[in-house]
């Protein structure tokens, strides 16, 4: 299924080269937070699972070869945005960030038996000298 999007009602300048990546990576993101649209009464819980989610995998805005996390004020300032993403309840989102956790922890604990490997084999190749 595709993501539609609308943003007609989106008072940031969406249209500005300056806005437009800002305003695309929330469009991308509503499928990532599990939250279809941002509004008035929404908009503080959307940033805040937006956070969540750039700590785990790193900033959705790049600048100057730089990413960056998007901040409270742009999410703001894109009140009215709506997709055709799929709500996750509170629950379900917690589920899914505990989960990416756990995913990026053990990658961490693979690499670091892999280095333990190879350190061990490189001990055993000079040892046999």
């Amino acid at each position: 299924m595709s993501l539609n999007w609308n943003i007609e009602n989106v008072k940031a300048d969406w249209k500005s080269d300056d806005v437009w990546p800002i305003t695309d990576a929330l469009i991308w993101a509503t499928m990532s937070v599990g939250m279809n649209e941002i509004t008035n009464s929404n908009w503080r819980e959307f940033y805040s699972r937006a956070y969540m989610i750039q700590t785990i995998h790193g900033g959705w805005i790049i600048e100057k070869g730089k990413t960056r996390f998007v901040t409270p004020q742009e999410v703001k300032d894109h009140i009215g945005l709506h997709t055709n993403a799929t709500n996750y309840t509170a629950a379900k989102f917690k589920s899914n960030i505990d989960r990416r956790m756990r995913e990026y922890a053990n990658q961490h604990l693979k690499m670091a038996d892999e280095a333990e490997q190879e350190e061990a084999k490189i001990l055993e190749m000079v040892s046999n000298l």
